[in-house]
């Protein structure tokens, strides 16, 4: 590549970093016309790649698929119109892609991993669990896809398996607040509620998601415990503010005979998030505050 190529992809490189859309795109397809096949793979990648950034998912697909047309043993490009195609929701040609990428490269990790997520959301666990488990083969401290596998198991009632995958992943990064979080759903499965107090009070030391408050709240009041309901929701709303927790918090105060503080806390879910009406009218907490 010459000097004045070199300078023209710095230039392209530095404007894309610099959110300088069009600019670097401008660049990248003049480099892509005066270059053989062989140098232009590299910029149509950092130009699908670049479509890819700004949710440009039909450009980025047509601009993997201008790779294949040069190299159809290129299992990145494939790879990269099968991410395009996820994210533009047509989840069946995702998986054709994802798999052709995986023919090319048996051992292509992401390509079996993003597989996996789209069998789980399509709720076909069995291949879920199948390509998981190869990414796990490929990498063995692969410690997010022993989480998923966790959170699997534990959606289909195999509370023991899914207990071993979620400790196999904590023992890899203990810092990963989502196997901590899915191993107190496990306890609580479990009724061992002690324990899923602990995990989810792990999974708070390295994130605010909303959802690990919400579970133990709703842990608390199942066991009759309002009071601490009240304190982790307290915690919550403090540290992350969203709707759904002054609208549990609502249900709390109301079930401890509090109204104007249910009323209180209702009106500022509502302000947030005008959907909260819906769930109040049928709500046995709120129907009689219910205004």
């Amino acid at each position: 590549m010459g000097k004045n190529i070199g300078k023209l992809l710095l230039d392209a490189d530095n404007k894309r970093i610099n959110n300088d859309i069009l600019g670097a795109i401008k660049i990248y397809e003049e480099l892509i016309s005066i270059l053989d096949d062989n140098e232009k793979i590299d910029i149509l990648f950092r130009l699908a790649d670049t479509y890819l950034e700004i949710s440009d998912y039909e450009n980025s697909y047509f601009t993997f698929k201008r790779i294949i047309d040069i190299d159809n043993s290129n299992a990145g490009a494939f790879y990269g119109m099968a991410i395009s195609s996820e994210m533009s929701g047509d989840l069946d040609d995702a998986l054709k892609l994802f798999k052709k990428a995986i023919e090319i490269d048996p051992f292509y990790k992401e390509a079996y991993y993003y597989a996996a997520t789209i069998y789980g959301d399509l709720k076909n666990y069995d291949m879920a669990i199948l390509y998981l488990k190869k990414v796990i083969e490929i990498d063995p401290l692969d410690f997010i896809s022993y989480n998923d596998l966790g959170s699997i198991y534990e959606s289909l009632g195999d509370y023991k398996t899914s207990h071993d995958y979620l400790k196999k992943s904590i023992s890899i990064n203990n810092n990963y607040y989502l196997s901590h979080f899915n191993l107190g759903v496990v306890y609580k499965r479990l009724k061992e509620y002690d324990k899923a107090i602990e995990e989810y009070e792990r999974a708070l030391e390295f994130s605010d998601d909303r959802f690990i408050y919400l579970n133990m709240s709703a842990l608390y009041i199942e066991n009759d415990k309002l009071d601490e309901a009240l304190k982790i929701l307290d915690r919550g709303i403090k540290n992350n503010g969203h709707h759904v927790l002054y609208y549990n918090r609502a249900c709390v105060y109301s079930k401890l005979g509090l109204k104007d503080k249910a009323i209180e806390d209702y009106k500022k879910s509502y302000e947030i998030d005008k959907e909260v009406e819906k769930w109040a009218k049928n709500d046995p907490d709120l129907s009689d505050l219910y205004f």
